[in-house]
Formats: structure tokens, C-alpha cells, sequence
């Protein structure tokens, strides 16, 4: 609206409840060269999509913080390393800062 010559260029996302399973979706994982997988606590988890360096897609099970922070990622065009994606110590919300 205020972006004047900025085209709005919508980034896909899906959610579904399945059974005792929440799955989020942000970003489209085709055209990936890696996926790396973050364990949260218990049964939660995501996994990370990666074309090269750039994150495509996040698909989230039961991690709706991991989910969010992955989506807006992808929106702000950001990718940070496998390596603090896969460390559980990571303060994702900190990534979105950065």
C-alpha cells in the first residue's frame, strides 16, 4: 500500500491438524538441495529447507515457535546457517533480529 513501485510478492504457507499432530508450512520446499532437522522439546520438530545457502521452507510438527520464526525468515529473505538451525541452543527468536 505504501510501497509505491514494491510489487507484493506473498509467500505460501498451510496449517492442519492432524489427530494429535499440528503441522505448519511456510514456504515451498521444491527445488531443495538439503533439509536439516531442529528437535524441539518431547515429539516436536521441524525441518529446515535449503536451496544452496537461501532457506526455502520450513515444515513444523508440533513447534509453532520454530514455525513462525522459519516463516518470517523466509518473508524478510533471511537465512542463517544449518549449523544454528540445527543447534538446539539456538535463540531463534534472536535470528530474527540479526
Amino acid at each position: 500500500m505504501m510501497g509505491g513501485d514494491v510489487a507484493y510478492q506473498p509467500k505460501p504457507w498451510f496449517w492442519s491438524d492432524q489427530y494429535d499432530c499440528k503441522l505448519q508450512i511456510g514456504g515451498l520446499n521444491m527445488g531443495y538441495d538439503a533439509v536439516h532437522l531442529r528437535k524441539a522439546a518431547g515429539e516436536s520438530q521441524s525441518h529446515w529447507y535449503y536451496k544452496g545457502d537461501e532457506l526455502i521452507a520450513v515444515d513444523a510438527m508440533n513447534d509453532p515457535r520454530d514455525y513462525m520464526v522459519g516463516k518470517r525468515l523466509i518473508e524478510a529473505g533471511k537465512s542463517p546457517s544449518p549449523e544454528v538451525i540445527r543447534d538446539p541452543a539456538t535463540d531463534m527468536k534472536a535470528l530474527l533480529r540479526s
